[in-house]
Formats: structure tokens, sequence, C-alpha cells
């Protein structure tokens, strides 16, 4: 198989010559291209050799008898390949392997996926004949035109079942501290963003900045109004002596901007070839930028995190779990973004993605394995391919990122713990407020929509189901309140009005199915033009 020149666009790839006849293209965090130069050098397996690389990057190895495609297990820069008889071609952009506009050509099970879950799972894209590289894996192409994909690393319970609470606070922490470490050293000095919410991620990063020392830290926070999030999220700066901005959310102003030439860009970047463009922080970013507010070398660090990525708990309790159960839940807990969403439940295609998913991490009905599957997809997928993907949107104003809590020590660390402990984020809630506290001398409660006591709020829901009024109920007040979302979010459908949406939303609709539907029939920005004839636009 021959390699068309790779087509890598971003001037942050660095090459290095192996000798006459193999070079390594390396991008993100420096310290990787050592890492991965000595695994080649070396020549051991490369699936070992990957599981002990730290940071976050993607990588392309060409070689006389074989080329390499490397993913870090978040997919922090994504690659993408296509394969036309013995011709292969690789790119950091997918439109520069893949026809758009007038000429584009759909995937359409991609497209079905897609609305229902905004992305597109495996190594499928929306684009016909153009595969990404997946989270954790690395694709070798031989000479002889054979291809194979494997996954180095994954959630993976070692058997070790820390839970009691002392423990499970020093073995977190000591992971922990081997990925801040890293990141200090790394910054030296640079000013660290925060996008602090009024929860528990965002508010350890900047508590542990704090304990740390570290100065020059800004966090911000954004909304329509000082919303009770806002106000905690201004509290928990103010108690460590931290630096905060609030940018106001206007809805003139955001559907201006939403419609730019500059947001099209924007969307064609920041899809990456299989993902809804995240853009909860996309105009705060903007603003910040625009405003001169943060360091032109600023590096912005969310709180993604490997923690609470489980759901569905009460599934752990069951005698028996079927592969049939763990796909069931798997589809109704991330293809629900419709008010029918049968189309995707019954879509052939993704049913052969979820059962080669479960094929791959050896499913057998245990707790554990229950335990990895359901967390686990939510990681490799909608984690990697919605959540952390919204580093796109640092990225395309020109800011670097950093992701600590997805480096290699805290997905170990995470597998060390008992299950008891990672089912839910109860005891995560614990040790950030400890450590808040700890550090501030004072006690903030994490922000919930609503004041009502969980307790109260289970009779209520046991009462309606009785009278089967649950869903109906829990629809109207989520319609209610996608009205006046406190962060504009409504503000980002372009083609419903109010009343459409309502309908849309009680009907059981969710936002990121109405957004998903206006990128792909692009509808969510004039300017842009990723999957229909220029003519066809309004």
């Amino acid at each position: 198989m021959s390699l068309v020149s790779p087509i890598l666009a971003r001037s942050q790839w660095r090459p290095h010559t192996i000798s006459d006849s193999q070079t390594l293209w390396v991008i993100g965090d420096n310290a990787c291209d050592s890492q991965l130069l000595r695994l080649i050098n070396e020549g051991g397996p490369l699936t070992e050799g990957l599981q002990l690389v730290t940071g976050h990057y993607a990588a392309v190895f060409v070689g006389p008898e074989e080329v390499v495609l490397i993913e870090d297990p978040i997919r922090s820069f994504p690659v993408f390949y296509s394969v036309a008889g013995n011709s292969l071609r690789v790119a950091d952009d997918v439109t520069a392997l893949a026809d758009t506009g007038s000429d584009y050509l759909a995937d359409y099970d991609s497209r079905i996926e897609f609305r229902h879950g905004a992305c597109v799972s495996g190594p499928k894209t929306l684009y016909a004949g153009v595969h990404q590289v997946q989270a954790g894996e690395f694709v070798t192409f031989s000479a002889t035109g054979t291809v194979s994909q494997k996954f180095y690393r994954q959630i993976r319970y070692s058997g070790l079942d820390i839970k009691e609470t002392n423990a499970v606070d020093a073995h977190f922490t000591a992971a922990l501290d081997a990925t801040m470490s890293r990141l200090l050293a790394h910054a030296n000095g640079r000013q660290l963003v925060v996008p602090l919410s009024g929860g528990l991620d965002s508010r350890l990063l900047s508590v542990y900045l704090k304990d740390a020392g570290y100065e020059n830290v800004v966090n911000f926070t954004y909304g329509t109004g000082k919303t009770r999030e806002v106000l905690i999220s201004e509290q928990v700066a103010a108690a460590l002596g931290q630096k905060w901005l609030f940018c106001p959310y206007d809805e003139t102003i955001i559907r201006g901007a939403w419609d730019a030439q500059e947001t099209a860009d924007f969307i064609k970047f920041a899809h990456a070839g299989a993902s809804l463009p995240h853009v909860q922080d996309w105009y705060a970013v903007r603003w910040l930028k625009e405003s001169g507010l943060i360091d032109d070398d600023a590096i912005f660090l969310p709180g993604h995190t490997i923690v609470g990525n489980m759901h569905d708990e009460e599934i752990l309790e069951a005698k028996d779990v079927s592969r049939e159960d763990i796909k069931n839940l798997i589809l109704h807990h991330h293809y629900t973004l419709q008010p029918g969403n049968s189309t995707a439940h019954m879509n052939l295609r993704l049913m052969e993605t979820i059962d080669a998913f479960l094929d791959q991490i050896g499913y057998d009905g245990s707790v554990v394995s229950r335990l990895t599957a359901l967390e686990y997809w939510n990681v490799r997928e909608r984690q990697t391919k919605y959540i952390n993907n919204s580093v796109r949107n640092y990225e395309f104003f020109g800011f670097d990122w950093a992701l600590p809590m997805l480096d290699r020590e805290m997905y170990v660390a995470w597998g060390d713990l008992h299950p008891s402990i990672t089912r839910n984020r109860t005891w995560y809630e614990g040790y950030v407020n400890r450590r808040y506290s700890a550090a501030t001398g004072q006690n903030i409660g994490t922000f919930a929509p609503n004041d009502v006591p969980q307790s109260t709020r289970e009779t209520v829901k046991r009462l309606l189901g009785t009278l089967g009024l649950l869903r109906p109920v829990e629809r109207f007040i989520t319609a209610r309140a996608i009205q006046s979302h406190p962060m504009g979010f409504n503000w980002f459908v372009q083609g419903m009005s109010p009343a459409e949406l309502f309908k849309f939303t009680r009907s059981g609709g969710n936002l990121l199915g109405a957004y998903a539907d206006e990128f792909l029939t692009d509808t969510w920005n004039s300017h842009c033009q990723l999957f229909t004839p220029a003519e066809s636009f309004h």
C-alpha cells in the first residue's frame, strides 16, 4: 500500500527523521515526542509501549514496510484516513480527504446516528469512505495492503479494589499530583484559564492551583445573568483569592455573532469529521480574546475528567445482565436527542459497532464488566467526540489547552478503585469539598438545578410514575426551562420559533438534537456549507 504524502495542515506538527526511510510526525505535548521516538527505536510491541506514554498527542509514523496512525486515549488531535485501491491518504482535516457542498458524499448511517447522538461512533465519519483513528487506538497499514486496528488503552479495572476513603483520597491525589506537576512545569508561569462552573471538576482544578501556589490564574464563567451557578463560581474564586471574570450572554449579540462568517469557519474546524461543535463557552472565549482580558499565550484548563462517566448504576445490582441489556442501556442513554429515536435504535451498523465494542472489552456479564461497558463507551464515544472535542474552541481562537484529569495516571488510578467508588460521584464530591474546605476554611455546596431535596423529588417521581404522568411532566418542565435557558442555549437554534422549540422539546427532543439537524442541513449558520450546494441556501 502506497501513502500519498500526509496532509498535515496544522502548524503544530513536529517532524522527526529517524532514518532515510522512517519519519515520525507528532502533534501535542512536546514531551510526547521523545517517548514515541524511544518506542520506535526500541522496536518493541506498540500495544504495551503506548500504554506507558503520558501526555496528549497524535502521531503519524511512515516507514518502508508500514504506516502507523496513533491517537492518544482521548483523541486529542483528530487524524483521518481513506483507502482507495492500493493508495492510502492521511490528513488532520477531514475536508482534505472528502468533498463538501454540492460534491458531498454522505455516509447515511453516520448521519442517522449523529442526529440522535451528536457524534459518530467507531471509526466512521459523516463522510463516505473517510475514517477517523479512534481514541486509544493505533491503525497499521502494511506495504502488502493489510490494515489492522488495535486499542492499547481503555478503562480497565485492576482488581486492587481500593475503597476506604482515606486510601482512595491518597491514591487519587497521587495520580493528580503526577499529571498536574507535568502541567505546571510545562506552563512555567503562563496564565492558566479555568472555565469555573458551579460544579466539582473545575473547582478541583482551581483548588489545586491554589494549593500549588500557582498565581497566574484566571477563572471565568458566563450566562444570561447572575444565576445561582454563576454566584457559586464567583464565590469559589473569591475564597481562593483568584481572578474571576463574567461574560454576560445577550440574545441579540450572540445571535448576530453566531451567524458570522468567522463562526462558519469555527463550525467547519470544530466538527472534526464526526462531532457536533460544542457551543457552550464558544462566545465566552471569543469575548475573552477580543476584549484582551487574557494573555495571548494562555492555557485553558477545562475540568474534563475520568470521574463520573458511569450511568444507570442500578444495573450493577441486577442478577443477570445480558449483552442486549447493556446495548439497550447504551442506546437509551446516548441516542435520545430527537422526539423519536427508533431510527437510531434499529440502525444495523450502530448495533454492529456496539457489538464489536463489547467483544473488544470481553463483556461477560460480571459487575466489573457491566461497569466497564457503560463507563468506557461513554468515555470513548460521547466524552471523547463531543465533550472533550470542545477544546477545538480554544484552538480556533489560538489558545493552548490541557486536560490533566484525563492523562495516563488518572486512567490507571481510576481502574484501581472499587466499583462502589467509581459507580457514581459520591466519593468524589466529598473529596473535592474536603480539599476546598482545607484550602479556604469554607464549606460550599455544589450547583444543582433546584433546591428540592433528593428524597422529595424521588417521592414525587414515584407518584407521577404511578399515575402515568412522569414522562409528560418531566418533558414539560424541561421545555419550559429551555425557553429561558440560563446560558442562552436556546438562542443557538436558528430555524425554530420559541413556540416550535417548546413543542420539539416537550415531545422529547433535546437542544442538541435541534443543533444536530441544523448542522447537517447547513442551516445552523448561513455561511456554512459543508453538506449542501450553495444554491440550496436561503
